[in-house]
């Protein structure tokens, strides 16, 4: 047994006889399933581009509560009506049965063993709950931060969102992962996101904890009919990070746009897996994930899409184009479509390359510097994927750490005289 899994087990301990006996029996089932799995290795084939093994070697010195799980200062007084936003300490505590049945409904410990240890560790959290009809203009923001112990040791910190959207409510919610220093440790983060018929929920995930820390994330929705579930995720991490994405479409007329943009950094390690289910006719996806890889970085991305036998008039799409800043630099890209059904209309492609020479001699011809003209184009590359994204406030701070974030990979490049 590796270290971190000894040390993880033994902290879990003190979350023995906690919350609602549903709620242990949950966590018990998943701690066996969990050790019975052991930590995924590259012998499986999900695994096969990551390699776990900073994260075997850690040993933890304690489970961190989850930081602070805050919404944004002018929201916290004021939310509409109808839509309920606690941790989920408080649900447990004030409403132990509220969530039975819901809370692990859609994330499966037996799928997934990074899951189980998520579920078998998990104390707190945030629960949000929109009424029917209910609707918020402004984003929900959420921010989880991790931290280390007073002496560096490594922490590893579980943070839980469930959210449960009623019929033909409508909410955009933002979780942004960040530390307060560099220090090494696991990020564990579970979501599930239940919509009801005709809701709208729009996710958006900032992905920043610095090295040596690892993030793993991994987001279950499930989607009714005339219902919609946007995903946008921006990892701008330079350690090792997996997201996960599991989408099922269960009822005619659902739908789903899910868009992802990756950076990568020195020797930084990105990996997207997706997956999306259309169990019901008539429903439709569409993927566009974009990477920008530097330094002896690499990036992963997985996109899967299945048509199960009745979902006919599937319209499914996925894209993953990607940037390679530097020689050293790599991306392994398998976009993948698994489909049982006869009336579908799917595309899936990727594509591979550098910054345009012609593009780059346009700019520098205008008197533009190299760096600044590199910059440009990347920007043009990255910010692309976030224009889709609903409030205008939100897309321009997401465009501006972007940016920031190319900008100290372009930095170390010219100071380091890359080619």
């Amino acid at each position: 047994m590796s270290g971190a899994v000894d040390s993880l087990m033994r902290l879990r301990q003190r979350f023995a006889g906690e919350g609602p006996e549903w709620l242990q029996i949950q966590r018990e089932a998943a701690a066996q399933a969990f050790l019975d799995a052991g930590l995924p290795t590259r012998r499986l084939e999900a695994w096969k581009s990551t390699n776990l093994a900073p994260l075997a070697a850690l040993d933890f010195a304690r489970i961190a509560p989850t930081g602070a799980a805050t919404l944004g200062a002018s929201l916290a007084a004021s939310l509409p009506a109808g839509i309920r936003v606690r941790s989920l300490a408080e649900v447990l505590r004030s409403e132990p049965d509220r969530i039975a049945g819901r809370l692990g409904r859609l994330a499966d410990p037996k799928l997934s063993a990074l899951v189980a240890l998520q579920t078998a560790c998990l104390e707190d959290g945030v629960v949000i709950e929109l009424d029917a009809n209910a609707r918020i203009e402004e984003p929900i923001r959420i921010r989880f931060n991790s931290s280390p112990d007073v002496y560096d040791r490594p922490s590893a910190s579980f943070p839980r969102l469930l959210v449960l959207a009623g019929a033909h409510s409508e909410a955009t919610i933002v979780l942004d992962f960040g530390s307060e220093k560099p220090a090494p440790g696991f990020t564990c983060h579970v979501a599930e996101l239940l919509l009801e018929k005709g809701a709208r929920v729009e996710l958006v995930q900032i992905q920043a904890e610095p090295a040596p820390r690892i993030h793993f994330s991994s987001v279950h929705a499930e989607v009714e009919g005339g219902a919609r579930f946007d995903s946008s995720i921006s990892s701008l991490s330079d350690g090792l990070l997996r997201s996960e994405l599991d989408v099922r479409l269960i009822a005619p007329g659902a739908e789903t746009g899910m868009n992802g943009f990756f950076l990568g950094r020195g020797t930084g390690h990105v990996d997207h897996f997706t997956t999306v289910e259309h169990a019901a006719p008539h429903c439709t996806s569409a993927q566009e994930y974009r990477g920008v890889l530097g330094d002896r970085s690499k990036g992963v991305f997985r996109g899967r899409v299945i048509v199960r036998p009745d979902a006919q008039k599937t319209d499914a799409r996925q894209s993953n184009p990607n940037l390679l800043l530097s020689d050293s630099a790599s991306v392994d890209t398998r976009p993948q479509l698994e489909i049982y059904a006869d009336d579908v209309r799917a595309s899936h492609g990727s594509t591979i390359g550098q910054l345009d020479a012609d593009a780059l001699f346009f700019l520098r011809a205008r008197g533009i510097a190299e760096s600044e003209a590199r910059l440009l184009l990347t920007h043009a590359f990255a910010s692309a994927i976030v224009e889709a994204l609903r409030d205008p406030g939100l897309r321009a701070d997401l465009i501006r750490r972007i940016d920031e974030a190319l900008a100290r990979l372009e930095s170390a490049r010219t100071v380091g005289g890359a080619a």
